[in-house]
């Protein structure tokens, strides 16, 4: 793909990210099923780079239909019934970026700790007509240190994970053998290469999965009751 500015908040998405070393062109079957479910900017990003992969594989842009499956055994009936929800990006950790039609950018499904974490989630802009705006305010936020994750020294673990294992493939992902929501061990040795459908959906049989949100985490990790000034905590988790 040639460099080419998209937009102000993506630009400053791929200054850290990079361009993607890895596409799947979006057809158009696709773009016409998620006009009016996603936001228009998104379809966009799909139209002029497809889904694709960034860094050999620590950040992904993902077609929403491959993950509806994993998505509704992770968010469960009674969430489910609340909006239309949408896995549009990924890390190489498998840790899932949800978009809601109503609110935004709702969940942040972190599978190797096993919460699915309740994002603030933006609904009175979307209301407004902003979610272009919102989609491309969540690209520009991303950061590579966050969407790594660090081993029990706090030294980061994917660059380490690709050397040992090779890039990741589209259906790929970096996970714990045994599970770290259970063993706590984040150790290099504890890692493997594996087929991400198949980590998502056994987990949740291996591990209790806890439900978080954004105000409750916040009181807990910084013992505040307001938590409007608060550091987007999706990034941390």
């Amino acid at each position: 793909m040639n460099n080419f500015i998209i937009d102000e908040g993506f630009d400053l998405f791929m200054e850290d990210f990079g361009q993607p070393d890895w596409q799947q062109p979006a057809d158009q079957a696709i773009l016409d099923y998620y006009k009016g479910k996603l936001p228009d900017k998104l379809l966009f990003y799909w139209e002029k780079m497809g889904f694709c992969r960034f860094k050999q594989g620590l950040f992904w842009i993902v077609n929403p239909t491959d993950y509806e499956d994993e998505l509704a055994l992770w968010l469960g009936e009674d969430v489910l019934k609340q909006d239309n929800y949408y896995v549009i990006a990924r890390s190489g950790f498998g840790k899932l970026y949800v978009w809601g039609e109503k609110i935004g950018h709702a969940y942040t499904i972190t599978p190797t700790l096993g919460w699915v974490y309740q994002e603030k989630g933006e609904a009175k802009d979307i209301a407004k007509g902003l979610a272009d705006r919102k989609i491309e305010l969540f690209f520009a936020f991303k950061e590579t240190k966050y969407v790594d994750m660090v081993d029990n020294n706090s030294k980061p673990l994917f660059k380490r994970c690709v050397k040992k294992f090779g890039a990741l493939e589209y259906d790929e992902m970096f996970g714990f053998v045994p599970a770290l929501a259970i063993s706590d061990n984040a150790s290099i040795k504890n890692i493997d290469k594996m087929n991400i459908f198949v980590h998502l959906n056994l987990l949740p049989d291996l591990i209790e999965i806890q439900y978080i949100d954004f105000k409750r985490l916040g009181q807990t990790a910084f013992g505040v009751d307001d938590d409007s000034n608060l550091l987007d905590l999706d990034d941390l988790i």
